[in-house]
């Protein structure tokens, strides 16, 4: 049952609005190139990614389940990227291929923009006013489950919670990996 879930570290990153964009746009509105289509990991969080995945080095695939949904689960593949960075490969929603965690997904209650959205300033009333994370958790056995929260941090967290750092304001702190223990 998933009460019974112990997570040793919990992986997370906000999505800025503009990325929410591009995950939720149809691939061929663009201007120029293809677009972001992925959820882009920056350099500042390339070793603890890697740490946290048990990893040397980007091609990683791992299986996560559905946090809250007994038997939904699916792979979450981290690719190399320019600038010593890394992404989250296909998780626009309508592209060919996609490959977007069901945990991140309209019908799991992850937001979502309409099919034809134009641009980031069209996508900003479907953003969550509070923001929007994405978090992927391991526990004590080695097990990943994947979720996100979306809004302000709750009234009434303690500062020692260890998930206060997941609900930064400003969008100052991009991600990071918290120690569950």
């Amino acid at each position: 049952m998933v009460r019974d879930i112990i997570f040793d570290l919990v992986w997370w990153r906000n999505v800025p609005p503009g990325e929410f964009y591009n995950v939720e746009r149809h691939p061929s509105v663009t201007h120029g190139g293809q677009g972001a289509l992925y959820f882009e990991i920056p350099s500042s969080m390339v070793a603890s990614t890697l740490d946290f995945l048990e990893a040397t080095a980007p091609p990683v695939t791992i299986q996560a389940r559905v946090y809250g949904k007994d038997g939904q689960s699916g792979p979450i593949e981290f690719l190399s990227k320019a600038g010593n960075r890394m992404r989250i490969a296909r998780q626009n929603r309508q592209m060919a291929g996609s490959e977007r965690h069901p945990a991140w997904t309209a019908s799991n209650g992850f937001p979502s923009a309409p099919d034809d959205v134009r641009n980031k300033q069209d996508a900003l009333p479907y953003f969550p006013e509070g923001g929007l994370r994405i978090w992927i958790g391991r526990t004590t056995d080695g097990d990943f489950y994947a979720g996100f929260t979306k809004g302000p941090r709750p009234s009434g967290m303690s500062l020692s919670d260890p998930n206060w750092d997941l609900y930064s304001s400003g969008g100052r702190i991009v991600g990071g990996v918290i120690d569950a223990n």
